[in-house]
């Protein structure tokens, strides 16, 4: 899920500035309490700690990377799941030039914490570690534990061979590898969850996207200076190493001064803002804005979903999911945009009004289709050849594109996000039931249980046209959003 916290304006250029300069994280997040506050990001001084790769190490993005990301977590920390979501994004936006590594680290007999990690690992055994990886970080965001039963159904589901899953289980096979992460955290001095060690440098504690870009970015500048001194990029990360800090991480004789020294600047700037998230036992009443619906008129499911069209998994949960889920319904399940456009991503906004321009000629989903699918850069260049492809009038076309009216909309539908708590994207109201970001079956779940809800309703009664009005009648409505 592409997440960027909403700031105010003043914090949010400090925090873009510190990002470009390599933030890195301070303080280590409370390692077992539900939602433990990110920390403030600051620059610190750029020591290396010596974090060795294994051969059986399992980790996504490139075999011969420029920057490579150790990472220690546990499925029963919502943090680290939070901070799962900014890395996958990373390794799509960054392709082989990033690699991330996983670890456990767990707390003996914390919340199934234990068992999670050797359930991934015994997927693993199968070739299905990160499908397995997936699903239980997906489980903890929907409130759910790791018992044996919701083991071996995700071990079902992804096609393990299951008694060789649970027999993985039951006799312990990955319990010593789990012990050996933990020794590995343990002798690096790891406190606090998450940890990453990025080509070395130490992060505590949850960074968001935003930051985390800053801190690649700044990584690959240098790893091509050591390239371009004749290291070879296959050699880059055991040359990073030998120079390396063999001891346990603490905060380097600079921080303090540096850390004050943001607070003053925070201080000046204003606290940044908060966001409280929708509930996940409640419905909010979130409507259809100006993409208008896609599906019948009189659908008893809409599925509201903010959208980022560079969000690299707003176009995942399109191809994966949800153009699956309104062609299989095309009577009962409609769908509608709100627009979030997230600062990280430049040319989101202007997909977003590009889209809105080629809905005032009728062709709003031809083009959301369009930019869901299109796997290259996105420009003005590209809006209006595509525009002309779909036989769009080229001069209505820049006239609504470039209308405040159009940008009017942009700053609505955000506006709406933020009062709701929506904090990334994608996020979706299905009848106002709130789906946080995507994992693989969840929102086709949740629109089953309310295909079965809008089944009995129209049973004992209730025009099918009358199904979605209804249920946002009983809805939170926006006078009582948890955000100002």
């Amino acid at each position: 899920m592409a997440r960027l916290a909403r700031l105010g304006s003043g914090a949010a250029t400090l925090l873009a500035t510190l990002a470009s300069l390599a933030t890195l994280m301070l303080a280590v997040a409370c390692p077992r309490e539900p939602e433990p506050e990110a920390s403030v990001g600051v620059r610190i001084d750029a020591e290396r700690y010596r974090v060795d790769l294994a051969d059986d190490d399992f980790a996504k993005g490139g075999s011969t990377p420029l920057v490579t990301i150790v990472v220690f977590s546990d499925f029963a920390c919502p943090p680290c799941g939070r901070l799962w979501q900014v890395l996958d994004h990373v390794v799509e936006d960054y392709g082989d030039d990033v690699r991330v590594v996983f670890r456990s680290y767990t707390v003996a007999g914390f919340a199934g914490g234990e068992q999670a990690a050797e359930a991934v690992y015994a997927a693993g055994a199968q070739g299905k570690f990160w499908e397995m990886h997936t699903r239980l970080f997906g489980q903890l965001a929907q409130g759910g534990g790791f018992d044996r039963p919701s083991l071996r159904g995700h071990a079902e589901e992804i096609g393990l061979d299951v008694p060789g899953f649970l027999d993985a289980l039951d006799t312990g096979t990955q319990t010593a590898r789990r012990a050996r992460d933990r020794r590995t955290a343990t002798s690096l001095g790891i406190k606090g969850l998450p940890v990453m060690f990025v080509n070395g440098l130490y992060l505590a504690g949850f960074v968001d996207e935003a930051t985390m870009h800053g801190i690649v970015d700044e990584e690959l500048k240098r790893a091509r200076g050591l390239i371009d001194d004749g290291v070879a990029r296959a050699d880059l990360y055991s040359t990073l190493m030998a120079k390396a800090a063999s001891k346990r991480v603490g905060e380097p004789e600079s921080a303090a001064g540096l850390r004050a020294d943001l607070a003053k600047k925070a201080a000046a700037s204003g606290p940044p803002k908060v966001i409280i998230e929708p509930r996940g036992d409640a419905r909010y009443h979130i409507t259809p804005g100006a993409s208008g619906l896609r599906g019948a008129a009189d659908a008893p499911v809409v599925i509201v979903a903010f959208v980022d069209f560079q969000c690299p998994f707003c176009r995942r949960a399109w191809k994966e999911e949800l153009i699956g889920i309104v062609d299989r319904n095309p009577q009962d399940v409609a769908l509608a945009v709100r627009n979030l456009p997230l600062p990280i991503h430049n040319a989101a906004a202007g997909a977003a009004k590009a889209a809105l321009a080629a809905g005032a000629q009728g062709k709003y989903w031809e083009f959301h289709d369009r930019l869901l699918t299109h796997d290259g850069t996105l420009g003005r260049s590209a809006f209006v050849s595509w525009g002309a492809e779909l036989g769009l009038d080229e001069a209505k076309f820049l006239a609504v594109l470039d209308d405040p009216a159009t940008a009017k909309i942009l700053e609505a539908d955000t506006g709406l996000a933020n009062r709701v708590g929506v904090n990334g994207t994608p996020g979706f109201f299905v009848n106002g039931r709130y789906v946080d970001g995507y994992s693989p079956g969840v929102l086709a779940a949740v629109v089953d249980e309310e295909l079965a809800r809008a089944k009995k309703l129209i049973a004992e009664g209730t025009p099918r046209g009358e199904v979605f009005a209804k249920t946002m009648r009983e809805a939170v409505p926006e006078s009582e959003f948890p955000n100002p």
